[in-house]
């Protein structure tokens, strides 16, 4: 993983922690830049009005995207795994879930339903912006790369014009 995937994942687990998706305190605005301080404090607030179950299942539901996004190069280094193994470590999880997420590192969890457990728009648009940043990490943009951007807008109802403003929004972050 080069340094600037390593410090696109680190400022997004900073993203997450503020929007409330994992634990702790991110000090990034980076989830405000992407989509507005109001609907970051929509998505803190919607999930202070949930019960845990749900706010578990958003959360595990956003690593498990996170995995994928690390893995659609088909090419999970050390490195990728280290990230993902901090990420699931800080999510606040059971120490059973995170033993799942762990091994889904690489043998890839199931995006079935996925629809149905990353259910809040905020946090799908900031999955979208992660996935794309991610993406732009190595300054190219593979195939595999684009079609799950591409698919993973699908699933989560966003539409292309807000998906293509997502991806002006990252390439000017990264200007």
């Amino acid at each position: 993983m080069s340094n600037e995937a390593r410090n696109v994942m680190s400022s997004w687990l900073g993203a997450l922690a503020r929007g409330g998706v994992i634990e702790g305190e991110g000090q990034d605005a980076l989830a405000a830049f992407v989509v507005g301080e109001d609907r970051v404090t929509e998505l803190r607030g919607w999930l202070a009005e949930q019960g845990e179950e749900v706010r578990l299942r958003e959360r595990r539901a956003a690593i498990e995207v996170c995995i994928w996004m690390a893995n659609v190069d088909r090419n999970l280094d050390a490195e990728e795994a280290a990230m993902l193994r901090e990420l699931i470590g800080h999510s606040g999880l059971s120490d059973d879930v995170q033993d799942e997420l762990v091994a889904a590192s690489h043998d890839l969890p199931s995006l079935d339903g996925l629809e149905e457990r990353l259910t809040h728009p905020v946090l799908r648009e900031l999955l979208l912006a992660l996935a794309w940043e991610l993406a732009s990490a190595d300054g190219r943009i593979d195939r595999a790369e684009r079609d799950f951007y591409t698919g993973i807008g699908k699933r989560f109802e966003v539409s292309a014009a807000r998906a293509a403003e997502i991806q002006r929004a990252i390439a000017e972050r990264l200007a």
